[in-house]
This record gives C-alpha cells, sequence and structure tokens, in this order.
C-alpha cells in the first residue's frame, strides 16, 4: 500500500512541475496540422459506472473484431487483468501504428496488484502490449497510471514541447501517426504513441 502511495505522489509531483515552467518553447504552436486518417474514433458515451462491471460484460460491448479475437481470451486468461470501464470513452479505435489497418485501446488494471494502465491491440497483426498496469514502458512515469482519469485519440502532426523528470523543456513531438492523449484533471499529462518499433510516452507540459 505505501509503494503505490509514493508511486502516485511521484507521479502527481511530476506532473504537477510542469505547470511551473514557462518558457518561449511553451507557447501555442503555429502548426497545428491534423494528421489525415480515415479512421474515425470510437466513442461510448455511457455513463461512467461507479461499480467495476466484469470484463466479459464490457467485452460483449467492443467492436466484434475485437471481443472475438484470442487477443483479449489471452489478456484475460487466469485473471492476470481485468478490463476497465473508468474512462470514457469506453475504448479508443484507430490507426495508431500506421499500417492502415484499426488497433484498439483499452484501460485494465493488474488484479494482483490493483496497478492500472492500458492495453493497445493491433487490429492487423493482434499484437498485445500493455501499458502500465505494472508493466513499465518506454519513458513511462512509473508503471501505475491510476491518476489518468481523460484520454482522448490525439491527430496532431506537431504537438506541444516536453519535459523531463530533471524539469529539462524538450522539443515538440513530431507524429506520424494518432496519438493516445493522457492526463490527469487540471494537472497535466502527455501523449502515448508508436515510435516505430514500440509505445513510449512523451510528458508535456501543461
Amino acid at each position: 500500500m505505501n509503494k503505490q502511495i509514493v508511486s502516485l505522489a511521484s507521479g502527481i509531483l511530476l506532473l504537477s512541475s510542469c505547470g511551473q515552467i514557462k518558457s518561449e518553447e511553451q507557447r501555442p504552436l503555429e502548426d497545428s496540422t491534423i494528421i489525415e486518417t480515415d479512421l474515425d474514433t470510437a466513442t461510448n458515451l455511457q455513463a461512467y459506472a461507479k461499480d467495476r462491471k466484469s470484463s466479459s460484460d464490457i467485452t460483449a460491448k467492443l467492436p466484434k473484431w475485437v471481443s472475438d479475437s484470442k487477443a483479449i481470451a489471452s489478456l484475460i486468461s487466469e485473471n492476470k487483468y481485468q478490463i476497465e470501464d473508468r474512462l470514457n470513452a469506453l475504448f479508443l479505435e484507430e490507426d495508431f501504428n500506421g499500417d492502415g489497418t484499426k488497433d484498439i485501446a483499452l484501460a485494465i488494471v493488474e488484479t494482483k496488484t490493483n496497478k492500472k494502465g492500458f492495453v493497445v491491440i493491433h487490429g492487423k497483426t493482434f499484437e498485445v502490449f500493455v501499458l502500465g498496469a505494472g508493466t513499465i514502458f518506454k519513458d513511462a512515469l512509473d508503471d501505475n497510471q491510476d491518476y489518468i482519469d481523460v484520454w482522448k485519440i490525439n491527430r496532431l502532426r506537431e504537438n506541444e514541447p516536453g519535459i523531463t523528470e530533471e524539469g529539462e523543456v524538450l522539443k515538440p513531438l513530431i507524429l506520424d501517426n494518432p496519438s493516445i492523449e493522457i492526463e490527469a484533471s487540471e494537472v497535466g499529462g502527455g501523449q502515448i504513441y508508436w515510435d516505430g518499433k514500440e509505445y513510449a510516452y512523451f510528458h508535456q507540459t501543461c
């Protein structure tokens, strides 16, 4: 329990620090080009349920290509992970890796530790990528994203500058494909994006 509290506090402190940094690089970008895509965001406007539904109930609401896949069955086998409906939309569907086929992102929790995170399933290959939920991924702040309460698809090609754990301001993030924008309300967040080999996190300033 203490480790989870320390982990949550460190994540929020780093997110909060971005609001204290002011520089010329943080001004709104003039280039707000949207990444062109023919794929639509899948939204689910159902009211947020206070009680966690079972993974089977949630799976039934997913696109058929996902619910019928072995990838989902493998993910929740042996009760290692549970799919959650803690975020609105229930899922995000887009071509995140640029292979021309829709992929899907879902919120999950590692049942043993209660650590929260996400999973991305590629629509063409059905590869499964666990991001957080007890698994650290490239440049992530932690292996637990339980402080994230907002997510959406980002289609901007040029994105706001980032910030390192040491407070160094990074150059704007240039993307070839849509990314998953995550944040803690009124605190800050960043982008989960495909770098050509794996999913990585780019922490942005507020």
